[in-house]
């Protein structure tokens, strides 16, 4: 009787093992990022002038060398003097590493500090070798005396020259209205 119930007991054994799924480990993939980092604050030079600083709480680097920004990214371009001339913020972006573009995504705003001039939009592209910005998104500027809205926009990187492609409406702007 003892062997007996040692042979069933292994025959069961073999039985629930034989049945189990085996792993194919030669087919499992990792999908998440390469590399993570935190509390990104970089600066971009050219012939050891500072050119651009950005902030942001994460980059998430993929097998394809893009780059992912989920949290606010902050842009601060700076003149040859070493002043800001301007400031930009979005919600999040992404670096394109094959066209070397950045994307801001999600209340980009972009401030030139010396014209005294907002602009905002939902997603705007950085191309940091051509050192300019567009967007093909709705945008409205703020000037000192006027209200512009329309669509799409080309403009140089530090916002200092800026042509907007359709203007949907201007506004003058009367005295006292609120400049941000």
């Amino acid at each position: 009787m003892r062997n007996s119930s040692f042979l069933f007991l292994l025959f069961i054994t073999s039985t629930i093992f034989s049945c189990r799924e085996k792993a194919d480990d030669s087919k499992a993939v990792y999908v998440g990022p390469k590399s993570e980092l935190y509390g990104i604050d970089m600066v971009y030079s050219d012939s050891a002038r500072k050119v651009v600083r950005m902030v942001t709480a994460t980059q998430l680097t993929l097998a394809s060398e893009d780059r992912i920004y989920p949290k606010e990214m902050k842009l601060w371009f700076y003149d040859k003097t070493g002043k800001i001339t301007s400031e930009v913020r979005g919600d999040s972006a992404h670096f394109y590493r094959q066209k070397n573009t950045y994307k801001l995504i999600g209340h980009v705003v972009i401030h030139n500090i010396e014209k005294g001039e907002t602009l905002k939009t939902d997603e705007f592209n950085w191309l940091p070798v051509e050192k300019r910005i567009f967007t093909d998104k709705a945008v409205q500027l703020r000037t000192r005396t006027e209200l512009v809205n329309g669509v799409g926009l080309d403009a140089a990187q530090d916002f200092s020259s800026y042509s907007l492609r359709k203007v949907r409406n201007s506004v003058v702007a009367v005295e006292g209205m609120p400049t941000n």
